[in-house]
C-alpha cells in the first residue's frame, strides 16, 4: 500500500539549512566588501593628504607661499595711481626735461632689461636729454615689458621673475616724486650685464632710487608705490598700447608713426642727431 506521502516531493537534503548558510555567506560577502571600499578610501584619503603636504613644504621651501615685494598679489596691490608726466592717453610718459610744446616728439620704446637698449642709452640718451632741454625736439617713454615673457625661466632661476615690469612700475613711482629721469637713467645704467641676470627688488627700491636723488620722505613714498605695485595697471596699458601699435622690437624710435634711424649717424653732433629726427617727422 502506498504511503499517504508518497506523492509528495521531498525537500532536498539539508535545505532549510543550506539556504541560511547561503544568505549567511553572501551577507558575510557582501560585508568583507563594504569594508575594502572603506579600506580603499582611507588610502586614497591618506595619499591625497600626503601629497598635499608635500606641495606645501615644497613650495613654502620656494617661498611660493608667502609672497613679499617680489610677488604681486591682491593682499599688495595698492591704489593705481596714473604718473604726473603721463602721455594724454596713458601710453607712456613724457620727460620732464621737456620744454617745448611744438618740437617734435621722439617717442622710444625700450625695455629696461634690453641690453641694447642700455647701449643706445649711453649713447644717445645724453643728446636726446639735452636736446629735449633746449626745446629742440620732446622725449616720450614708452617702456615695453615684453622680455618678461622671453626671459621667464632665466629670471626665476636668477630670482629676480618679472624684471622689466617691476623697473618699469618702478621709474614711474618715482615719478610720483619728480625723479623720473633720474631713475629712468639709473635704471639704464645699472642694468646687468647678462640678459636675464634681471633687477633684484632691493636693487630697484634701494639702490637705484638712490643713484636717482631719492631720499627722506619721498624715498618712503616711493618705496610705498613700489612695494604696493600702485604703477602696475599703467605699466600694463603702456605694454598693451605698444603690442596695438604692432611695436616687436626695442629700441624702436619714432616720430609721428614715423620710424628714425640713426644708422650712419654721427650720434656725437647734436645736429646730425636732430637732423635724423625732422627728417622723419
Amino acid at each position: 500500500m502506498a504511503s499517504k506521502n508518497s506523492g509528495r516531493k521531498q525537500a532536498p537534503p539539508g535545505g532549510a539549512g543550506t539556504s541560511r548558510r547561503e544568505a549567511l555567506r553572501q551577507a558575510q560577502a557582501a560585508q568583507a566588501a563594504h569594508q575594502r571600499r572603506v579600506r580603499m578610501a582611507l588610502i586614497i584619503v591618506c595619499a591625497v593628504a600626503i601629497i598635499a603636504v608635500i606641495v606645501v613644504v615644497a613650495l613654502g621651501a620656494t617661498g611660493r607661499l608667502s609672497p613679499g615685494k617680489d610677488e604681486p598679489t591682491a593682499t599688495n596691490l595698492g591704489e593705481q595711481i596714473t604718473p604726473p608726466h603721463a602721455n594724454d592717453d596713458g601710453s607712456g610718459i613724457l620727460s620732464p626735461l621737456n620744454t617745448s610744446d611744438s618740437a617734435p616728439t621722439l617717442v622710444v620704446y625700450e625695455d629696461y632689461q634690453c641690453p641694447i637698449c642700455q647701449t643706445y642709452e649711453q649713447q644717445l640718451g645724453p643728446v636726446f636729454r639735452s636736446l629735449a632741454a633746449s626745446g629742440k625736439i620732446r622725449i616720450e617713454y614708452r617702456t615695453r615689458i615684453f622680455l618678461d615673457r622671453n626671459l621667464e625661466q632665466v629670471n626665476a632661476a636668477n630670482g629676480t621673475p618679472e624684471s622689466s615690469k617691476r623697473a618699469a612700475m618702478a621709474a614711474v613711482c618715482a615719478d610720483e616724486v619728480g625723479r623720473f629721469q633720474e631713475y629712468h637713467d639709473a635704471a639704464y645704467a645699472a642694468a646687468p650685464a647678462q640678459e636675464g641676470d634681471g633687477y633684484p627688488v632691493q636693487q630697484l627700491r634701494e639702490e637705484i632710487a638712490e643713484a636717482a636723488g631719492i631720499t627722506g620722505d619721498d624715498l618712503t613714498r616711493f618705496q610705498s608705490c613700489v612695494d604696493q605695485n600702485q604703477a602696475q595697471s599703467f605699466v600694463e596699458n603702456v605694454e598693451q598700447a605698444g603690442m596695438d601699435a604692432g611695436v616687436t622690437a626695442t629700441p624702436t624710435f619714432q616720430v609721428n608713426g614715423n620710424p628714425v634711424s640713426f644708422q650712419g649717424v654721427d650720434i656725437k653732433s647734436e645736429e646730425s642727431v636732430l637732423e635724423a629726427i625732422r627728417a622723419a617727422a
